[in-house]
């Protein structure tokens, strides 16, 4: 059965999004239901999942569902036609503190055993405070509810969102000090909510978005890759390899730079001996 994955990722996100924001002061919906050894789900996070995973059913599709909190879910008889990533919150700890930078993320493709990054045809990250729709794919690039204004003559240091684990390696710590220098000294955010800020990097807003923990997860980031990818701006593992050659599983982990400045990106990356 054909679908317009667009149209469908799209208004999942949409109708996901206005759930939640209904939500926003209900205690209730903070509330912790289940711990993983990295992780916790809450209420929020395991009801917007049903909300998407209904959404995708009531299409009649046949599709295997990559889910944050419930693992693999596989609708329809037969063999999947289609694969979904979906990240119900991201940032669903900002969620709970009350800070409104949060969202939805869905990535969507033809099903594939194995399945890369790079077969992910349409991704869409819904900023839900704003009530901003961010959608690259197939269907081109689409912002809105956002002004996409020109920030430079409004800042006066370049923004990079990082994260770093305090024990990080000293190699990772001398290449951050030497593109610190060389790239205007710049200043350093972490907002909370990975798939947010990897779209801010791809619209320049931040001059890159940083994640060298190692620890984030397909969920956090398949539908911002898929925007930055329809912005042609590339997305890179600390290993120099683009993000759209790996393979999407729940069991990978990933270290990752994001930045529309080519430059930025080969100076760390070769601060680090990577060609």
């Amino acid at each position: 059965m054909e679908v317009n994955l667009e149209s469908l990722i799209k208004d999942l996100a949409t109708k996901a999004g206005s759930f939640v924001r209904s939500k926003a002061n209900d205690m209730s919906y903070r509330q912790i239901m289940k711990r993983g050894s990295t992780d916790v789900s809450r209420r929020i996070d395991l009801e917007v999942e049903d909300i998407i995973i209904r959404g995708i059913e009531e299409e009649g599709l046949r599709a295997v569902i990559n889910t944050e909190e419930r693992g693999v879910v596989r609708i329809g008889d037969g063999e999947p036609e289609y694969t979904f990533v979906v990240d119900p919150l991201d940032g669903s700890l900002n969620f709970v503190l009350g800070i409104p930078f949060y969202s939805i993320s869905i990535a969507a493709g033809k099903y594939g055993n194995p399945l890369k990054f790079g077969d992910l045809t349409d991704g869409v990250v819904y900023y839900v405070a704003k009530d901003a729709l961010y959608y690259g794919g197939s269907g081109g690039i689409e912002f809105r509810g956002d002004d996409l204004s020109d920030l430079s003559e409004d800042i006066d240091r370049p923004v990079i969102s990082l994260y770093l684990e305090p024990d990080a390696d000293e190699k990772l710590l001398r290449g951050l000090r030497a593109v610190y220098d060389r790239f205007s000294r710049f200043k350093i955010r972490s907002l909370g909510a990975a798939s947010l800020e990897m779209v801010m990097a791809s619209m320049g807003r931040f001059l890159a978005f940083m994640d060298l923990r190692n620890r984030l997860r397909i969920f956090d980031i398949a539908g911002a890759y898929v925007i930055s990818r329809a912005m042609k701006v590339n997305v890179y593992t600390l290993n120099g390899g683009e993000l759209g050659n790996e393979l999407v599983s729940s069991d990978r982990r990933f270290s990752l730079i994001v930045s529309r400045n080519g430059d930025f990106v080969r100076s760390f990356l070769g601060l680090l001996g990577v060609k």
